[in-house]
């Protein structure tokens, strides 16, 4: 009696950069792959600051896993939310939508997870200060942003006027100077004429980090230019200031002196630090693996987990060498970790360690100015930003989504016009989540906090009086 063999399983975790790569890595063969993802939508991270702040739609940045991998029949998307992972019987514990339990075995298991935003143990900031990790995020920030200058164009106060006009972000880098610089641009340019009772351009952006200066990872020289760029679009950068507290009233600093100073302001956003998500701790768990300070998983030089080889972690949730969480990094390991699964399963000798190629960081900081580091080459200005378009169109997940980019930024760069400024009125990211139908709101985690008296602006070394 003939006996068939079944095929090797092949189990990707996470539909990101990493997960891309490796399931295009990985091709058709004599395998399956199970990719699994919480929406089951590809989103390009990078620009998720634009969706924000309305030149690009969600739909621009974004592409259906399902529809890239339409033609790999050996393929199959699963919308669920991996949570656990039990590396005795080889098996990915997954919450799909409503709540309900399931299990998808492996041979190999590639996770590209990603990382979370971190509020370094102050998780009640998450509902006054949303990151920008998810489209949902994004969207809510977009609400928040036009939101803010509706709300000061029926202001009767000026003190509450200039509240609403006052965006504080903290962390100042590559996320936080693209959205900090685009919402001057919004500011100045776009919302300049379309007001009668507010002057747009008189808001303020503050930007605020612990560091000595904005994009310190590009180096002194780019990251002065950049300090020079946002100064002239109007962006007041405070460096050296820790955030001690953040409420629906604003947020507290408190510099390298010891000395703190309230900042009110009506829109608070956080693009500062990351973490790694609960399933690596989870992996953590099931296999002894160490974590780094911000739980990432530490690999070896072949991408896999210290005692396990068929488990491969790759992209933001991976710590390997000092590697930085960018998107250059996911896309490499997971294609090195796609190809790495495709021999071993074909019987051919394994590849060489993993070894990264650094091809260059951009980051935007307005209309005809950014910076671009790549080896001995660094670019600021109009020579930047020409790069940064180069990049950021290479690398955008399929043909609409290029020629959709291009044909926006086009409309948007030369007249100055946002038509991507839709919102709703219901808060995105307050509704339960479809994975914790029983749990928290998404974005509730700290539930009420009443504000808290808080020393003055104008005085920072007095209190202010309480009430």
């Amino acid at each position: 009696m003939d006996t068939q063999v079944r095929p090797a399983r092949v189990v990707i975790v996470g539909g990101g950069f990493a997960g891309l790569f490796a399931a295009r890595a990985l091709g058709d063969g004599p395998f399956t792959i199970t990719l699994i993802d919480r929406t089951s939508q590809h989103v390009f991270q990078p620009l998720l600051y634009q969706c924000a702040t309305g030149i690009l739609s969600e739909g621009q940045i974004t592409a259906p896993l399902r529809r890239l991998f339409r033609k790999h029949r050996n393929l199959e998307c699963i919308t669920a939310k991996a949570v656990d992972v039990d590396a005795a019987q080889r098996q990915v514990s997954c919450l799909r939508p409503l709540g309900e339990r399931m299990e998808v075995g492996y041979d190999h298991l590639i996770l590209a997870a990603g990382v979370n935003q971190s509020y370094f143990g102050h998780d009640e900031y998450a509902q006054f200060a949303p990151g920008m990790k998810t489209i949902s995020d994004a969207l809510t920030i977009r609400r928040r942003v036009f939101g803010a200058f509706e709300m000061a164009e029926t202001a009767t106060e000026p003190d509450e006027q200039h509240r609403w006009l006052t965006f504080a972000l903290v962390g100042a880098g590559p996320t936080g100077v693209e959205l900090a610089g685009q919402i001057r641009e919004l500011a100045t340019k776009t919302l300049r004429a379309e007001y009668r009772r507010v002057r747009p351009e008189d808001a303020r952006v503050l930007l605020f980090d612990g560091g000595k200066a904005p994009l310190a990872t590009f180096g002194d020289e780019l990251s002065a230019k950049a300090a020079e760029s946002l100064r002239a679009l109007g962006v007041e950068l405070q460096m050296g200031s820790i955030v001690t507290s953040v409420d629906d009233g604003g947020l507290v600093t408190r510099d390298h002196e010891g000395t703190e100073t309230c900042y009110e302001a009506a829109t608070v956003l956080w693009t500062a630090g990351v973490e790694a998500p609960p399933l690596a701790g989870a992996l953590a768990k099931a296999t002894g693996v160490a974590q780094d300070r911000a739980g990432r998983i530490e690999v070896e030089d072949d991408l896999t987990v210290r005692g396990h080889p068929e488990i491969s972690v790759v992209g933001d949730m991976m710590s390997l060498r000092n590697l930085p969480a960018v998107a250059e990094v996911a896309m490499q390991s997971g294609l090195y970790a796609g190809r790495r699964v495709r021999r071993l399963i074909a019987g051919q000798p394994e590849l060489r360690s993993f070894t990264y190629h650094d091809l260059g960081s951009a980051a935007y900081i307005a209309r005809g100015c950014a910076i671009m580091s790549a080896g001995p080459v660094r670019l600021s200005g109009f020579a930047g930003w020409l790069a940064w378009l180069f990049i950021h169109i290479a690398f955008l997940t399929g043909y609409r989504n290029r020629a959709g980019a291009i044909l926006t930024w086009w409309v948007a760069f030369t007249r100055d016009i946002r038509r991507e400024r839709v919102y709703t009125t219901r808060q995105v990211g307050q509704v339960r989540d479809v994975y914790e139908p029983g749990g928290r709101p998404a974005h509730g985690r700290g539930g009420a906090h009443a504000p808290r008296p808080r020393p003055s602006a104008d005085a920072p070394s007095r209190p202010r009086p309480p009430g």
